[in-house]
């Protein structure tokens, strides 16, 4: 329970218990004052009532009930008649006060144990004695009642709080101390007071451990001679004012609001319970695309270092395509000036197979006639430096066109070499293979149509070098059958039999010559075409390989960059996965240690305080009188308690009768 929670009741009682009530108009109030004489070791041996009834209603006559003996006016005149416990007072409209002896038993009991140097000791017996004394008042609560607190029947009592003191002299005394309450040294005398609430703690339901209420008041001293004056006890009811019993009313509100903060903390832990959830969640995958981004960083770094290779190719494939455009223009007029040079061939060596057939025929017909003529050598040698003149413009023909198609051949041969390599290289990989997939099929189309053109180039010149070789050996062969037409006709006629055997097929071949020079003429155009638009490819290629390669390696920068700031924003992701879960497990512990913690001793120990201290209230009002009082009037009762003196012997027995032959004058003072 909260000390300060009983600090407050206790403040609360000791305030009351000194300060008198304001009561509300009856027809008369009734205030009581209950002087009970006690033995050195607190035994009651005389108790006298002195009653104050206020006339309120300035009666004439009052009614009131007692049960006192021997009552009489102890202030004024007026006179009253008693029947039973029903006393009839000739008020005249004033107060009317009186006293009587009571022999009931007080609702408080004390008992006086006295103690020298540790060892209990009766009052006769510690008397005159030296040493450190010890007095115990030990107060009981007699007057037990049965109630109700929060459906539990439990057990209370009537809340008496009692204040005692008393003087002692400095004389024969040091070192003097009370239990709860306070000490006043004069120099000469001083004065101790202290408070007990016996019962109380009982009726509040705490545990001594948690706070202890005293039940008991100790004065200790070093004593010479040890006597003591008497001791005064002030005994009364009253706990709490009723504006402080009405701040209780205001725990309503703060039990509704204590479980609406029960409500929201709970509301609070559970969303504290799924944002470390979230965050443990987003630690857990901030890894894993760390992990992947990891994987795209290597995968671009190759790419980036893979890519250097596959720009020179590129680059190489521009400069043999411009190197292959150039062979291909001089290719193309190569074949132009021999398509010139062959288009009069076919009517030339037509015209020379008919005229080798006249010379055969003649040959023939000379033979036939046995007859030689000079004109028929005149002829044939025409015949033969004509051959000559041909056999050499064919074969200058033949030798530019071979020159031209070799270095053709070899440049497209480099090139199909150098776009095999560049296609392997964009190949390298599944990643690059799928983004050049295009360039890679123009490539394979390109590489074709050259292999092509080449498979062309070398059909015709194989069928050029065939001819070439069979019009050599046809002319050589007919200059040996002239040089030796002198030694006879029959071997010219042979020789001119396979001279003109042979222009037959040069006649024959010559023919076919110009469709093969359309079709080399045709694929030299398209050759020299698509050239041109490999080369202008392959610099658009070359520079968008150059920009690309500027991407990637800015991709590469780039990725290793978000890498980095991947990897810190994956570290704050676990710092925030860590502060989190702490800071779910504090508010958990926040909650059960401290929010549940509170509500539960506000609604379960508070609570039941609370109404305790309400039930101590009524009790409190219902303990309105010693004697006897009447339905309806509003009465009020305290309780002074006088214990003897410690006396030695001889002064005792003379203490004892004088006190009680004051009391009577002390209450009639007091009053």
């Amino acid at each position: 329970m909260n000390n300060k929670v009983i600090s407050k009741i206790v403040s609360g009682t000791l305030l009351c218990s000194m300060v008198g009530y304001t009561l509300p108009v009856f027809a008369y109030t009734k205030d009581e004052t209950v002087y009970s004489k006690l033995d050195a070791s607190g035994n009651n041996y005389k108790t006298i009532v002195s009653t104050h009834i206020e006339n309120t209603e300035n009666e004439e006559l009052i009614k009131d009930l007692s049960d006192l003996l021997n009552v009489k006016n102890t202030s004024g005149d007026e006179t009253f008649t008693q029947d039973g416990s029903t006393f009839t007072w000739n008020a005249n409209k004033n107060d009317i006060y009186y006293q009587g002896e009571s022999q009931k038993d007080l609702p408080i009991e004390c008992k006086v144990k006295y103690e020298l140097d540790g060892k209990e000791l009766s009052a006769n017996e510690i008397a005159g004695k030296s040493g450190k004394v010890k007095i115990t008042l030990q107060y009981t609560n007699k007057e037990e009642r049965s109630v109700t607190v929060n459906g539990k029947k439990v057990k209370m009592y009537v809340p008496f709080v009692v204040v005692a003191g008393t003087i002692v002299k400095n004389e024969n005394n040091q070192n003097i101390t009370i239990s709860n309450g306070k000490v006043i040294n004069d120099g000469t005398k001083t004065t101790v007071i202290g408070m007990a609430m016996p019962g109380l703690q009982e009726s509040l339901g705490v545990s001594a451990n948690e706070v202890e209420i005293p039940s008991n008041i100790e004065i200790t001293m070093d004593a010479t001679d040890f006597e003591t004056n008497g001791i005064f006890s002030y005994v009364t009811p009253k706990v709490l004012e009723e504006e402080d019993i009405n701040a209780f009313d205001k725990l309503d509100e703060i039990y509704a609001q204590l479980n609406t903060l029960q409500s929201s903390m709970n509301q609070i832990q559970e969303g504290a319970n799924t944002l470390k959830d979230g965050a443990k969640t987003y630690s857990e995958k901030s890894q894993e695309f760390n992990n992947a981004m990891n994987q795209v960083s290597e995968g671009v770094s190759s790419v980036n270092s893979n890519y250097s290779q596959i720009d020179t190719g590129i680059t190489t494939i521009n400069q043999g395509s411009t190197s292959l455009k150039n062979g291909a223009e001089q290719l193309n007029a190569g074949i132009g000036e021999l398509s010139s040079q062959l288009t009069s061939m076919p009517d030339s060596i037509e015209a020379l197979y008919a005229g080798s057939t006249q010379v055969l025929n003649g040959l023939n017909d000379t033979q036939a006639n046995g007859k030689t003529t000079p004109g028929l050598v005149t002829g044939v040698n025409t015949i033969v430096e004509s051959l000559q003149t041909s056999n050499e413009g064919l074969n200058k023909a033949l030798e530019n066109l071979s020159a031209t198609s070799q270095g053709t051949i070899k440049a497209l041969t480099a090139n199909n070499k150098t776009l095999k390599a560049v296609q392997q290289a964009l190949g390298a990989t599944e990643e690059s293979k799928a983004a050049n997939k295009t360039m890679i099929e123009n490539l394979e189309k390109q590489i074709k149509a050259n292999e092509e053109i080449i498979a062309k180039y070398n059909q015709y010149k194989e069928g050029a070098d065939t001819q070439k070789q069979e019009l050599a050996k046809k002319v050589s062969s007919s200059k040996e059958s002239l040089t030796t037409v002198t030694k006879g006709m029959t071997t010219l006629r042979n020789a001119m039999t396979q001279v003109n055997a042979g222009l037959g097929q040069l006649n024959t071949a010559s023919k076919k010559l110009p469709d093969a020079l359309n079709q080399l003429s045709a694929g030299s155009k398209s050759l020299v075409s698509g050239t041109k638009t490999l080369s202008a490819g392959a610099n658009k290629l070359s520079k968008g390989s150059t920009a690309l390669k500027s991407g990637i390696q800015t991709l590469d920068t780039s990725t290793q960059q978000l890498t980095t700031a991947n990897g810190q924003l994956t570290e704050g992701a676990k710092t925030l996965s860590d502060g989190a879960t702490t800071l779910a497990e504090g508010i958990q512990t926040f909650n059960e240690q401290g929010i549940k913690k509170i509500c539960n001793y506000i609604n379960g120990d508070l609570r039941d305080v609370a109404e305790r201290t309400e039930k101590l209230t009524e009790l409190s009002k219902e303990y309105n009188n010693f004697t006897m009082l009447n339905d309806g009037n509003e009465g009020e009762v305290k309780f002074i308690m006088i214990i003897d003196a410690v006396k030695k012997q001889e002064e005792s027995e003379q203490g004892k009768e004088d006190a009680v032959l004051n009391t009577s004058v002390e209450v009639k003072e007091n009053d």
